[in-house]
C-alpha cells in the first residue's frame, strides 16, 4: 500500500510538472487559464446579461460563478484526462506489474490539486471581504463527494477508451451539455418549475451546492440525496474496478 501511495505521488508530481515544462509561465498557467475562463463568464453574465446572484446570496455574481465553476472545471479536466490516461501511457501499461489504475488516480488527483489552489484563493478573498462564512468541514465533505463521483466514471472511461478511441471526441460535447444543464452559470431559481424536477438526476447540482454552502454559508443540498448519490457512486466504482481489471488483460495487445 505504501509503495502504491509513493508511486501515485511520483506520478502526480510528474503530471503537474510536465504540463508546463519549458514554458516561461510554468505552473502559473494552471491558475491563469481557468481564471481567464471564469472572468469571461463573469463578464458575460454580470456585466452584459446582468443576471443577479440568487436572492440572499452574500457575494457578487462573480463569486457565485467561481464557487460553481472551479469544481466543475476540475471535474471536466479529470474526466477528459483520465479518458486518455491509459492510451497516453502505453509504455507504462505494457509493464506487467505496473498498477495501471494509478494513472487514472493521478489524473483525478492532479485536477483536484489545481482546484484546491483555486478554491484557496477564492476562500481567502471571501474571508477577507466578509462575503461568506468558510465551513472547512463542509469543504472536506464536498471534496470527498467529488472524488467519489469521479472515480467510477474515470476508471470506466479510461478502460473503454482503449477499445473505442472516439470517446474523447464524444465526451467533450457531452460535458458541455452537462455544464449548461447544471445550475453553475445561473441560479437554480431561474429554472422553470417543470424542468427543475429533472435537476434531481444530476449529481453535479448537489456537488456545486455543497461548495457554495462551504464557501458562503448557503443552504446545502438534501443530505439524503447526497448520501444516495454517494452510495450510487460506490456501486459505480465497484463496477468500474471490475471492468478495468478485466480489460487490463488485453491492454498491452491493443496499445
Amino acid at each position: 500500500m505504501k509503495g502504491k501511495l509513493f508511486l501515485l505521488s511520483q506520478l502526480l508530481r510528474r503530471d503537474l510538472s510536465s504540463r508546463y515544462a519549458g514554458s516561461f509561465g510554468g505552473p502559473f498557467w494552471a491558475l491563469l487559464n481557468p481564471l481567464i475562463l471564469c472572468l469571461l463568464y463573469a463578464f458575460v453574465f454580470e456585466v452584459i446579461l446582468r443576471i443577479p446572484p440568487p436572492k440572499g446570496f452574500p457575494g457578487s455574481e462573480t463569486e457565485f460563478l467561481l464557487a460553481g465553476l472551479l469544481p466543475w472545471l476540475a471535474c471536466q479536466e479529470a474526466l477528459l484526462r483520465s479518458t486518455t490516461s491509459v492510451t497516453d501511457q502505453a509504455h507504462l501499461v505494457k509493464k506487467m506489474h505496473f498498477p495501471v489504475e494509478l494513472l487514472v488516480a493521478s489524473s483525478i488527483a492532479a485536477a483536484l490539486v489545481l482546484e484546491v489552489v483555486g478554491l484557496a484563493i477564492l476562500g481567502g478573498y471571501v474571508a477577507a471581504s466578509g462575503h461568506g462564512v468558510i465551513q472547512p468541514g463542509t469543504l472536506l465533505v464536498a471534496l470527498a463527494f467529488q472524488t467519489l463521483l469521479l472515480a467510477g466514471p474515470c476508471l470506466a472511461l479510461a478502460s473503454l477508451n482503449v477499445f473505442f478511441r472516439d470517446l474523447p471526441q464524444i465526451l467533450s460535447p457531452a460535458l458541455t451539455i452537462v455544464l449548461w444543464t447544471t445550475p453553475i452559470l445561473y441560479p437554480e431559481s431561474l429554472v422553470p418549475p417543470k424542468i427543475r424536477a429533472w435537476l434531481g438526476i444530476n449529481p453535479f447540482r448537489d456537488l456545486v451546492a455543497l461548495y457554495r454552502q462551504a464557501l458562503f454559508g448557503e443552504a446545502g443540498p438534501d443530505p439524503v440525496r447526497v448520501a444516495t448519490w454517494a452510495a450510487v457512486s460506490v456501486a459505480a466504482l465497484a463496477g468500474a474496478l471490475w471492468l478495468f481489471r478485466r480489460s487490463r488483460r488485453v491492454f498491452s495487445d491493443l496499445l
